[in-house]
């Protein structure tokens, strides 16, 4: 077995160096393969010229390590050079290179380990662990795993910390799952969980959104004798805030308080902006105020969570209160602070302020990134500013900043909505001209303008230019294509298009299913419609109010009386009411039918009768 070999005999090892061979599938890998030079000894002790102790390799390894200089050719050239000088090397010398050597390389790592196996030396805990963090440090935590069970495999058992570094490697790269099968196989070994091994999995569990299975695994170690500590009590308020769950995240706290434990600023911006992003402003400030009272300043991540808060409620004068409040307190305001305050002024019509913070922004030496300007272009397209929106899109070329797929959708958007549809594909075109590529979404947005102005043909093609993507177009994307058809009136097509939903393995939702009400309706067809209504709700899709409105409307317009009194009645058992053009249709007609009158009577239709 690998583990097991014992070749190495009087702990000093002979021979020269040789090439690493492929030691098994662990070292496939020889970072000195594609070197054209051979390995040159820059062993020298410029004081002695030898060394005589594992100690003073240990120290001129070191220092090689620091100045950046040692690769694996230097690592196994100092190793055979401290045997030809009569020192016997150990694990713990071998691991202080091993460690030098991952510090540069993973792969360099591997070899050296393999170089400790292949002559003689079995490896201890502490090289088994070195390797392992090497892993996980360059977020290779299922590699490390791989190794590991490998080399139990081979008979090596591990340790507590050994496990330890493999669920921290897990939970880095967001395998919180696998790490806790891996604490179960650590608890299986007779090593019992810690706050460490714990707190892991549960803080990783809180950033994938799976609450349920952290609190979950925080009850199984209380249940335990592990006490928690304000970590997991954080990673635990933290993800529960994430998710809304505002009630759960201030008992935990309660619970973590009456504990006898303090709340950190963290905490406490976890909580500020749970409540904020719930739009609970008043409990927010509670909390704030809460904070403050128990000597906790607040940062400026707390400042930045109100004002964006204010910002998206329209606030403008208290967020720039709070704003100045910060800066009285030495606290300076970072771009995401700024963002807000941009995002609140655009929103709110103020597009003037806006651009003179930006400006004030950008003067002040503060940079501003992609976000920043996709804040700004989005303002102008709203206002309908295309020009300067593109003036600033070309000043984020000329200040190196990368366009985002946002910025793109965002002007493609506004272009079409000006029907100036040729910039805007030639926009879509060029994308990758600037390092970005149409996702989904662009596609979508670009489909949109096309065929809201009445492109179909162009539509058609970008639909099909889609099939040879990584993208699948999902029930949205169809449902922009068959409504851009329906008005054009090329409605057999957008019946086979609607078809071809359900052929793709969709299932059209009642956007969809509206759409084409609409398209039939206007085409005399609403009895089609109607019957299309009936299968829509067999195939377990509800209609709502637009639905009723579109096919009632429809049925009047066809002189489809009773039908329309029969869904008329139908929309009254839902709770649904008649919309404006639907009323306007009952009133002509309560005037001229009397059955059509008493019909109505019972119906919830404002001023009708």
């Amino acid at each position: 077995m690998l583990l097991k070999s014992k070749a190495y005999t009087n702990h000093a090892v002979q021979g020269t160096t040789k090439p690493l061979s492929s030691l098994s599938s662990l070292f496939t890998k020889d970072p000195r393969q594609n070197s054209s030079q051979k390995p040159k000894p820059r062993f020298q002790n410029p004081e002695k010229g030898h060394l005589s102790s594992p100690k003073e390799f240990e120290y001129f390894v070191r220092h090689q390590c620091k100045s950046g200089k040692i690769n694996l050719n230097d690592a196994v050239t100092y190793f055979d050079r401290l045997t030809y000088e009569g020192i016997k090397p150990n694990l713990y010398t071998l691991s202080i290179l091993m460690r030098c050597c991952q510090l540069r390389q993973i792969n360099c790592g591997f070899c050296v380990f393999g170089e400790i196996i292949k002559r003689g030396f079995e490896p201890d805990l502490v090289t088994v662990s070195i390797l392992l963090k090497g892993l996980c440090a360059n977020g290779k935590g299922l590699d490390a795993v791989q190794v590991f069970d490998k080399m139990r495999e081979s008979g090596f058992q591990g340790d507590g910390v050994t496990f330890g570094i493999l669920i921290n490697g897990l939970c880095k790269i967001r395998e919180p799952a696998l790490g806790l099968e891996l604490h179960r196989k650590m608890e299986e070994s007779n090593y019992e969980g810690t706050l460490v091994t714990y707190s892991m999995i549960i803080d990783a569990f809180c950033k994938d959104g799976m609450v349920d299975e952290a609190v979950g695994l925080f009850l199984e170690m209380v249940s335990k004798g592990i006490t928690p500590d304000v970590v997991v009590y954080g990673s635990l308020i933290d993800g529960l805030c994430r998710l809304g769950r505002l009630k759960e995240a201030v008992n935990f706290f309660d619970e973590m308080v009456s504990g006898g434990l303090t709340a950190d600023l963290v905490m406490y911006n976890s909580l500020i902006h749970g409540f904020c992003q719930a739009g609970m402003l008043e409990e927010a400030t509670k909390i704030f105020n809460l904070m403050v009272r128990k000597g906790i300043s607040p940062d400026v991540v707390t400042f930045t969570i109100l004002i964006d808060c204010l910002c998206k409620e329209g606030k403008m004068g208290e967020a720039q209160g709070i704003l100045d409040l910060m800066i009285q307190q030495g606290k300076e305001p970072d771009i995401r602070t700024y963002n807000s305050l941009i995002s609140g002024f655009c929103s709110t019509g103020q597009l003037d302020e806006a651009t003179k913070l930006f400006g004030l922004i950008a003067d002040q030496g503060l940079d501003l990134d992609a976000f920043s300007y996709n804040i700004m272009i989005n303002g102008y397209c709203k206002s309908w500013k295309i020009d300067e929106a593109f003036q600033l899109f070309q000043k984020m070329h000329d200040k190196g900043i990368k366009p985002t797929t946002v910025t793109y959708n965002t002007l493609i958007g506004a272009l079409c909505q000006a029907r100036r549809v040729s910039t805007a594909q030639k926009m879509f075109n060029e994308m990758h001209v600037y390092g970005q590529f149409p996702i989904l979404s662009t596609y979508t947005v670009m489909l949109d303008g096309l065929c809201k102005n009445g492109h179909i043909e162009e539509a058609m093609d970008l639909f099909h230019s889609l099939e040879s993507t990584e993208y699948k177009p999902g029930v949205e994307f169809f449902s922009i294509l068959i409504d851009g058809m329906c008005k054009a009136g090329r409605l057999e097509e957008a019946r086979k298009m609607f078809i071809e939903i359900s052929e793709k393995g969709l299932v059209p939702d009642v956007v969809t299913y509206n759409i084409m009400f609409s398209g039939l309706c206007r085409k005399g067809m609403s009895l089609e419609a109607d019957k299309l209504l009936t299968e829509m709700e067999e195939k377990g899709c509800l209609p709502d109010s637009i639905s009723f409105n579109i096919i009632i409307h429809g049925l009047l317009r066809d002189k489809e009386v009773q039908r329309a009194m029969n869904r008329l009645e139908e929309m009254r058992r839902r709770n649904f009411s008649p919309d404006e053009a639907v009323t306007s249709k009952l009133l002509r007609l309560a005037m001229k039918d009397t059955k059509c009158h008493a019909a109505l009577q019972s119906l919830p239709v404002p001023d009708v009768i």
